[in-house]
């Protein structure tokens, strides 16, 4: 049997892995050691690579020639004298004898220790049912329940549910069916006398929040009291509740532990929005189907928007369709990509602020700028790269120079060249732009010719399809949003009156983007324009998953005067608003969550809605209003192949948490089998690969039981393995910087750079400056520490800091960048407080004692303390450096590179070059895919102290030489992570680790126990040693020191910057006393076109903030209100530009305007402007030179210039200038 095993199984095993996909594989060896040398002797034979791991017992994995997982050599842990001597003096206390540090089996979640899961504030089961009690409905009651779309239908709706145990509900938005259902259920409950209680999900939590609160307002209560509201962080339910509004995901998580009683004293579930597929409406929806076999007496409402929700009643196995359609008097019209083009194309709107574009000559002139612009055209006619167009079409966007610009020697446009190097991209990119391929160079060529005469096929077709229609088609792309075309269809919707018959007015409009981010994006632009005044003055609104109720009842509150534009995200499918929209932009795109099980990691990707979801939006429009319209940003003909429906998120997302919600909620089931039976069952690869996820950071067991751990990380709303992070950030008493980057990593950064370099990207108005500089400003931000992470505390740390200091009265506008960095900085402190108010709910944080805030934030400033955080909390995202082979080797990636966003590598940098600079081999990472997006350089003390399991056994530690004492011990951590290291260090390093994963388990299991980690838990002085050892290790490898890092966790900061800026801006919520009172509720009708701007430059010696803070009415009247109020008026505005002398500078622009009887300053625009600038552009433009001496303290000035002063203010990128 031995021969057979060593001659033909051990060979066999070797040929199936070498004729497979994977590039190694683990093979567990037997108790007999001679087979362990015939597998490495067979491998060697087949060309193969072996290696014997220690983990959990011996383990020899093989390696194909290509695999990087492979570390040739292990890693060499070396601690200095002092780390030796402080860890030493730890372990050298009596209280930490060896039976102490014995580490027991229930910490883990093993045998047969239960796990008790934390309660939270709404405990199954809940309250017995009473009998609802008639109460007599006032006549304002009775109008809004005859206003519900569906109240002829309401006897045939409540025949329905009282005939079937399940009802799919379909109707669209407008019947506002998640309050009308519970509103008619307990109307004839109250009629019969009979008792209810209903329980409304809803798809996310603001949503909840708005729905309990109209309710409550009907019943003219507060909540709590008929109606309840039960989501995170808000709990209000009392006993004679009888319809509460949660989320799927709150309701699951109070079901658990409360298996037998979980569906008790409630009558009716009325689930909103099922065709969603949310993740967790998915879970409940299976829970409810297995309480319906089990009998249980309660009806089930399934509330849909899709055309048939046939596919509900098959899985329930019984029930009624009922579907009410909305009758149309005449459907939107609707305009996908080539009909905007046509219809742009055909007004004429002139693309973005362009003062020069009439007149491309003057920039012929021999000056310093012209030189420069000289200097791109030539090396993009030598090189024809999309580098190399960069800079010219950074020019374009932000120095305001034409598109049109001539070589000042060979005359040649850049679209003239894009033709000659037969570059179709290029040429459609720029003949988009505004370019004019007729103008010719000296040798009297133009774009056509020259391309006729090379017999450029491509540019050809290109220029002819732009001579028949006159404008160019960009090829759309669902992960480029293009934020020039809305803005071109803002101008269609303002000036032409096919859009707005009898009057050039703008109507509500609403414009449905993918994500915040690009929410926050265009909130600039649309600003900057209307404040510019080259769109009409309008109100901006915003809607998104992640806002506060202030944000809904902001748009719900509006004067009925006021000329909407929301900017929404798909949350607006859902949320019911008592708006009239005329006019739809639809991105038709969404960022959906991917999870990639070939590299275990999660990525963001946009794509393009279904059909399904197209319709839905369409359906947002005002059904009774006439020419309607929505504008599809896709082609008629990509629309057509898109699919019928969404794909359920359940398929593609990662599933950490629905696998540890799923197993506390069956535990006797394998989260496999429990997820197969869902509506929409996730790939089995994705439940293997999370399960095994899981189980490497022990939030389940080898069993596949809940640990511990898994129960804590269910309550905190981020990721398992980011949440894992915050327990270390904890232990090691760093939580405020752990909570920022988490709180950043969730978020969108500021600072992204996109990887897949692509030409359509240049059509981003915000993404195409030159990247180098975007790696310049993380540098700076990241102070030599080559850590990706330290970036977002330093951002948080500024704009905390800026926004603590800013007066709020202040809230003009910078630039485009600054604008974008408030909004995702106020969404990254949402989050930080969202996630203290989870850790609090979830006992991880007490209001004393040693898990108080002050006390976990004792080494918060100290940064080797957080990247060994970092380290133990992203375990196993960890990765080495293989100086031999001059690559990285990871434990689940194949091939891994860095990504350009890190400061890992400079602006185009080869890895061999940066390699050099690292200052250890160890690096914790964030992937995207095989790409490393956010990484730190970590010591190899942190790796060898936080990385593997929390019980690594004897077993694992391989003695090479016994016989000697001075010697080297091997340490296999993981069956990846390989270490080297002295005797004497592995003990040091055991038995600290045992010492510190004892405290790890004991605060896990006690946290919620505030007396027993009171009493028992006094890790001081480890935490204190630790830190020390830490910032030794960084000092011997020679990371620089850097600033400390600044905490102010107590400091309340509003969530509302953005929602401030917009109310600030909206002037007609404002009383105007150039407008009769009798025309104030009508709609602001003034079309832009045909208003005259007046400016004025005012002197200060004061700073801006300075000169805003000090000024009066007085004084304002005195210098400007003599002169400009006789010239004010509707259609005359006035416009103040602020400078100051030594140094020139321009410091802000302000609208001057009669409000109450008073001349009051608005300032608009703020930023520091050289004046040489002006003076040199009014020499080109031959204007008149505007007095900038400081002798008049006020002036009237040349419109044109004045106009161009505040296209400056508005348009330009001046963070990358000052920097």
């Amino acid at each position: 049997m031995n021969q057979i095993i060593q001659e033909k199984f051990i060979p066999q095993q070797l040929l199936h892995f070498l004729a497979g996909r994977r590039c190694c594989q683990a093979f567990p060896c037997t108790f007999r050691t001679t087979d362990h040398q015939v597998f490495i002797n067979s491998a060697r034979a087949l060309g193969l690579r072996s290696l014997c791991v220690f983990n959990n017992g011996l383990t020899i994995k093989v390696f194909k020639q290509a695999c990087r997982h492979y570390l040739e050599e292990p890693k060499v842990l070396a601690l200095s004298s002092t780390t030796i001597m402080n860890m030493f003096t730890l372990l050298s206390r009596a209280s930490l004898m060896a039976k102490d540090l014995e580490i027991c089996p229930d910490y883990m979640g093993l045998g047969e220790v239960e796990i008790e899961v934390p309660q939270l504030a709404v405990q199954l089961p809940l309250s017995q049912i009473q009998p609802a009690m008639p109460r007599f409905k006032t006549e304002s009651q009775r109008n809004i329940l005859r206003s519900f779309p569906g109240y002829s239908s309401t006897p045939e709706v409540l025949n329905s549910i009282y005939s079937h145990r399940v009802v799919a509900f379909n109707a669209d938005l407008y019947w506002d069916k998640s309050v009308y259902i519970p509103l008619i259920l307990l109307d004839d409950c109250e009629q019969k006398k009979t008792g209810l209680r209903i329980m409304c999900i809803e798809r996310d939590q603001i949503i909840a929040i708005h729905n309990s609160q109209r309710m409550a307002q009907f019943f003219v209560e507060e909540v709590g009291n008929t109606v309840g509201i039960d989501v995170p962080q808000s709990t209000i339910i009392s006993p004679s509740t009888q319809i509460i509004y949660s989320t799927a995901k709150q309701f699951l998580r109070s079901m658990v532990s409360h298996n037998s009683e979980k569906f008790q004293n409630i009558s009716h579930f009325v689930v909103n929005d099922v065709h969603h597929h949310e993740p967790f409406t998915d879970i409940l929806l299976g829970e409810l189907r297995d309480a319906l076999n089990k009998s249980l007496n309660f009806r089930i409402i399934l509330l849909s928007q899709l055309a048939s929700p046939t596919k509900y009643i098959n899985f329930f196995g019984e029930g009624a369709e009922l579907s009410m359609e909305r009758l149309h008097l005449t459907g939107p019209r609707i305009s996908y990509l080539e009909d905007i083009h046509s219809c742009i194309a055909l007004a004429g709107i002139h693309k973005g602020p362009d003062i020069y574009k009439d007149l491309p000559q003057v920039f012929r002139n021999k000056n310093q700028r012209n030189e420069q612009m000289d200097k791109c055209l030539q090396v993009y006619e030598e090189l024809g790269t999309d580098v190399s167009i960069r800079p010219f079409l950074y020019a374009i966007n932000y120095e305001l120079v034409p598109i049109n610009y001539r070589h000042s020697i060979s005359g040649k446009t850049a679209v003239l060249i894009a033709s000659q190097l037969n570059n179709a991209r290029h040429l459609r990119l720029l003949l988009y732009m505004g370019a004019d391929p007729y103008m010719v160079d000296e040798q009297h060529q133009n774009a056509i010719s020259l391309a006729a005469m090379k017999g450029n096929s491509e540019c050809i077709d290109v220029l002819n399809n732009y001579s028949l229609h006159g404008y160019v088609v960009k090829n759309a792309k669902p992960e480029f949003i293009d934020y020039d075309l809305i803005i071109d269809i803002m101008y269609l919707l303002a000036t032409k009156p096919e859009f707005s018959p009898g009057k050039c007015t703008l109507r509500n409009i609403l414009i449905i983007l993918p994500s915040y981010y690009h929410i926050v994006k265009l909130n600039y632009m649309l600003l900057s324009h209307c404040l510019t005044e080259n769109l009409q003055e309008f109100s901006i609104f915003l809607l998104h998953e992640d806002m506060t109720k202030e944000y809904v009842d902001t748009i719900i509150n509006a004067r009925s005067d006021t000329v909407m534009v929301v900017l929404a995200t798909e949350i607006i499918e859902s949320l019911p608003l008592p708006i009239s929209f005329k006019y739809e932009i639809d991105t038709a795109c969404q960022r959906t969550s991917v999870y990639d099980s070939n590299s275990y990691c999660v990525y963001d990707r946009y794509e393009w809605v279904a059909k399904d979801c197209l319709f839905r939006r369409q359906l947002l429009l005002d059904a009774e209003a006439k020419d309607t319209h929505c504008f599809r940003l896709i082609s008629k003909n990509a629309c057509e192949v898109l699919n019928e429906t969404s794909r359920p998120l359940l398929q593609s997302m990662q599933l950490d948490k629905i696998c540890l919600l799923v197993k506390l909620l069956s535990p006797y089931t394998v989260i496999s089998e429990y997820l197969s039976f869902a509506i929409s069952a996730p790939p089995l690869i994705n439940v293997h690969h999370t399960v095994q996820i899981l189980k490497k950071i022990e939030a389940l067991n080898d069993g596949e039981e809940v640990t511990w751990l898994g129960c804590r990380l269910l309550d905190i709303p981020v990721p398992c393995q980011l949440g894992r992070t915050l327990i270390f950030g904890i232990l090691l008493r760093c939580l405020d910087p752990i909570l920022t980057i988490v709180s950043a990593m969730v978020n969108t950064d500021p600072l992204g750079i996109p990887f897949n370099e692509d030409i359509d990207q240049l059509w981003d108005r915000f993404t195409i400056y030159i990247q180098c500089r975007i790696k310049n400003e993380r540098a700076r931000l990241a102070e030599n520490q080559y850590s990706d992470h330290f970036i977002f505390v330093r951002l948080f740390q500024e704009w905390h800091s800026r926004m603590t200091k800013k007066p709020t009265t202040f809230l003009c506008l910078t630039d485009e960048y600054d604008f974008v960095l408030n909004g995702l900085m106020e969404r990254v402190h949402a989050t930080r407080c969202e996630i203290v108010r989870a850790l609090e709910q979830a006992n991880l944080i007490h209001s004393e004692g040693s898990l108080s805030l002050e006390t976990i934030n004792l080494k918060s400033a100290s940064w080797p303390t957080v990247k060994a955080a970092l380290t133990g909390g992203m375990y196993p995202n960890i990765c080495a450096v293989d100086n031999e082979r001059n690559c990285l080797k990871s434990a689940y990636s194949v091939n891994v590179h860095l990504h350009p966003n890190t400061v890992l590598r400079d602006f185009l940098e080869p890895f061999t070059k940066s390699a050099q600079k690292f200052r250890t081999p160890w690096i914790v990472c964030s992937k995207q895919k095989n790409h490393i997006v956010y990484a730190s350089v970590v010591v190899p003390m942190a790796v060898a102290l936080f990385a593997g399991s929390s019980h690594l056994r004897s077993s694992q530690v391989c003695d090479t030489n016994p016989a000697t004492n001075d010697r080297n011990v091997q340490l296999f951590i993981d069956e990846w992570i390989w270490m080297v290291m002295p005797k004497s260090v592995i003990e040091l390093v055991m038995k600290t680790r045992q010492y510190f994963f004892k405290s790890y388990h004991y605060l896990l299991k006690y946290c919620s126990q505030p007396e027993m980690w009171s009493r028992n838990a006094n890790y001081s002085l480890l935490y204190d040693t630790l830190a020390t050892a830490f910032e030794n290790e960084e000092t011997e490898a020679g990371f620089q020191k850097i600033s400390e890092i600044d905490y102010q966790p107590f400091v309340k900061i509003t969530n509302n910057y953005i929602l401030a800026v917009n109310q600030n801006f909206s002037w007609n919520q404002e009383i105007d006393d150039n407008f009769d009172l009798t025309q104030r509720a009508a709609p602001y009708d003034l079309n832009t076109h045909f208003v005259e701007r007046q400016f004025f430059l005012l002197h200060t010696k004061e700073s801006a903030d300075d000169f805003f803070l000090n000024i009066n009415e007085a004084y304002i009247e005195r210098v400007l209100g003599k002169f400009a109020r006789p010239i004010e008026s509707p259609n005359r505005h006035i416009f103040v530009i602020l400078y100051s002398k030594n140094p020139d500078v321009m410091l802000s622009v302000s609208r001057a305007r009669t409000l109450n009887g008073e001349f009051t300053l608005k300032e608009y625009f703020r930023n520091t402007i050289p004046v040489y600038e002006m003076l040199e552009a009014c020499a080109t433009i031959n204007v008149n030179v505007p007095n900038f001496d400081g002798r008049l303290i006020s002036c009237l000035i040349d419109k044109r210039v004045g106009k161009l002063i505040m296209d400056l203010f508005a348009f330009r990128h001046h963070w990358i200038h000052k920097r």
